[in-house]
C-alpha cells in the first residue's frame, strides 16, 4: 500500500468515525477539524544552495468523538528536497477524568520546549542542533511509537507525562528494550517552564547504543522583551552531547513584528571533538491572522580536532520564508 494510499485510508477513517459518534441534530462536521501550516523560502550562504525551497508542511485532521476521545493525524512533508508525504502523528488521546487522559498511538514528544512544539510557533527557522536537525536527540523527529499518561497541571503542581515508548521514532522496534520518557511542565504568569528525561535504547539489538537525555527550558513571555532558554544532555549513537541556546526577543506594540537573536552551542564529544556554534538573527512580521514573513541571518561554524588537526566550517546562511497556517 503506497503511502498517499495510507494516508487517505486514515483520514477517511477518523471522518467517518465523526460521522458515527455525531450526537443527535450534530452535523458530523462539528466533531471534526483541520488544522495546518507550510514554510515556503528562498535561502542561501554557505549551508545551503541558493534557490526557493519548501521546508516543510503540516496537516493536522482531530475527531472529537465524543466528551473523552480524540484523534489526532498528522501528514507532514518535511522538506527540502522532495520527500514523501508521510504519516507523521497517528494517535488517540482518551480521558480518565477531570485530570488525567492516556495517548496510544505515534504521538510527539514532551521533551523540553522546541522539540515538543510545532514549527508554526517558534521564532527562529530552525530547532537548535542539540533537539533535532542532523545530530540532535530528535534527529529524525519528533514522534515514537507508545503509550503515554499525563496529568494536567493543578495549581501550582505542573502538568506531567511519563511514557513508554519504542525509541525508534517512526520505524518499528528494533530491539527489546523501550524507552521511558518523564516531563514536567509549568505554566506561570510570566512565563513558562520545565525539566525532562528519556532513556532508551536505539537500533537493532546487533547494533544498538544507549539514547539518554536530560534537558531543562524556561521561557519569560514579551512584554515587550522576552527570553527563551534551553538545555539538554545526554548520549546517542555512542556519543555524548551537550547544548544550549539562549534567545532574547522583543514585540514591536504598534505594529505585529518581533525582532529576535539567539546564540547556541552544541558539542559531540566522540573519538574526535566537535562543536558548533551559531548566532541567529531575524525579524519575523505577522501580515495578519494566517500570513507570517521572516527574515533570518545565521552566522554559524563547526570546528572539530585540536592544534594541528583541527577543522572548521562555515555553516552560514540567510533566508526569508512565508509561513501560512489555517485552523
Amino acid at each position: 500500500m503506497s503511502r498517499w494510499t495510507l494516508c487517505a485510508v486514515v483520514v477517511v477513517a477518523l471522518c467517518a468515525m465523526g460521522v458515527a459518534y455525531a450526537q443527535d441534530g450534530e452535523s458530523w462536521a462539528d466533531r471534526i477539524s483541520v488544522s495546518g501550516y507550510f514554510h515556503a523560502r528562498y535561502d542561501g550562504g554557505e549551508a545551503v544552495e541558493d534557490g526557493f525551497n519548501f521546508r516543510r508542511m503540516f496537516l493536522n485532521v482531530i475527531g472529537n468523538v465524543n466528551d473523552r476521545t480524540m484523534g489526532v493525524i498528522t501528514l507532514s512533508r518535511v522538506g527540502p528536497d522532495d520527500p514523501n508525504i508521510d504519516l507523521y502523528n497517528a494517535f488517540v488521546d482518551y480521558k480518565i477524568n477531570d485530570e488525567w487522559n492516556v495517548q496510544i498511538g505515534q504521538a510527539p514528544t514532551w521533551f523540553g520546549v522546541e522539540a515538543w512544539e510545532g514549527s508554526s510557533a517558534r521564532l527562529p527557522l530552525e530547532r537548535a542542533l542539540i533537539l533535532e536537525a542532523g545530530p540532535g536527540f530528535f534527529y529524525k523527529g519528533a514522534p515514537d511509537r507508545g503509550i503515554w499518561a499525563g496529568r494536567k497541571q493543578v495549581e501550582t503542581f505542573p502538568a506531567l507525562r511519563l511514557g513508554v515508548c519504542n525509541g525508534e521514532f517512526r520505524a518499528g522496534d528494533q530491539n527489546t528494550n523501550k524507552t521511558i520518557s518523564a516531563d514536567l511542565k509549568w505554566k506561570l504568569d510570566w512565563g513558562q517552564a520545565g525539566v525532562s528525561y528519556l532513556d532508551g535504547m536505539e537500533g537493532p539489538d546487533a547494533t544498538e547504543t544507549d539514547r539518554q537525555a536530560v534537558g531543562a527550558y524556561v521561557r519569560l513571555f514579551p512584554a515587550p522583551w522576552g527570553l527563551q532558554a534551553e538545555w539538554a544532555d545526554g548520549e546517542m549513537l555512542g556519543a555524548d552531547r551537550d547544548g544550549y541556546y539562549v534567545q532574547g526577543c522583543h514585540a514591536f506594540a504598534d505594529h505585529p513584528g518581533t525582532l529576535f537573536a539567539r546564540w547556541e552551542e552544541m558539542t559531540i564529544e566522540n573519538s574526535v571533538s566537535s562543536n558548533y556554534e551559531a548566532l541567529h538573527v531575524g525579524y519575523a512580521h505577522q501580515l495578519d491572522a494566517n500570513n507570517e514573513l521572516t527574515v533570518q541571518w545565521t552566522d554559524a561554524d563547526w570546528s572539530s580536532g585540536s592544534g594541528s588537526s583541527a577543522t572548521s566550517t562555515d555553516a552560514s546562511y540567510g533566508a526569508v520564508q512565508w509561513q501560512y497556517a489555517f485552523k
